[in-house]
């Protein structure tokens, strides 16, 4: 959520301002990159990250991670090796979610995702500073597959795997809804017999984009970004949970 521009923003500079305006002076340290996903970030954990733990106390850490392992795994693999079922010559079937490989889905989340997660969870509360600071999770809101890219090169993402696979775009909406239902269930279910978790319910909140814009569209920059709107909508429901939480 580090989509930091002078046209779009993140989510960290309007959450920074939508507290400031409610009275609240806040310092967000941003360490993220752009596209990251959940399995290099634990490559990195005695890196930069680690480094940062064991500076100070913190009031919260805010985390987003899955979104592009999903987007990955459905969008790099050859068609039918991801988690996407390869639809070239097979019947259409009902509901877009039916396109999913749900034994490369379990091996997604049990052997990658889940365990991932443990190790940054560990990372934190294994630190003499940080071992019972709240943990703020990313839940994210549902795109629309579209052929609108961040920039030359960047994206388009569900487009792309949809396209390679073969899937019609008739099911792309059941199918996005699907898969970022799935994204939203597993994140939530990290917070399960954890301390000091918390799921950031930010699904729903944005406006769709028309699926046949090539740009900044409803609250959507492009694919799967927010634009300025989409952003301080985000920054809103943040601003709300933080405080709850932590007082």
């Amino acid at each position: 959520m580090d989509k930091s521009t002078p046209v779009s923003g993140s989510l960290a500079q309007y959450l920074a301002e939508e507290m400031n305006n409610q009275g609240r002076s806040i310092l967000v340290i941003n360490i993220s990159t752009a596209g990251d996903t959940l399995r290099r970030i634990t490559d990195v954990m005695q890196g930069e990250f680690a480094w940062w733990l064991r500076q100070f106390h913190y009031d919260g850490i805010l985390f987003s991670a899955g979104g592009n392992d999903f987007i990955d795994a459905a969008r790099d693999p050859d068609p039918g090796q991801g988690i996407l079922r390869n639809m070239a010559g097979q019947p259409l079937p009902a509901d877009g979610y039916d396109c999913v490989n749900q034994l490369a889905m379990t091996t997604l989340l049990n052997r990658y995702l889940n365990p991932n997660f443990n190790t940054i969870y560990q990372a934190v509360r294994n630190t003499t500073l940080n071992a019972s600071t709240p943990i703020f999770l990313n839940c994210y809101d549902t795109p629309v597959a579209r052929n609108a890219p961040a920039l030359r090169g960047v994206g388009p993402w569900l487009y792309t795997a949809y396209r390679k696979n073969h899937i019609a775009p008739t099911l792309w909406p059941s199918l996005t809804a699907g898969l970022f239902r799935v994204i939203q269930e597993t994140i939530s279910n990290w917070c399960n017999g954890r301390t000091g978790l918390f799921a950031v319910p930010t699904t729903g909140i944005l406006t769709p984009a028309n699926p046949e814009s090539k740009g900044s569209s409803g609250d959507w920059a492009n694919e799967i970004h927010p634009n300025r709107s989409g952003w301080r909508k985000q920054s809103r429901v943040w601003s709300k949970e933080l405080p709850f939480r932590l007082a």
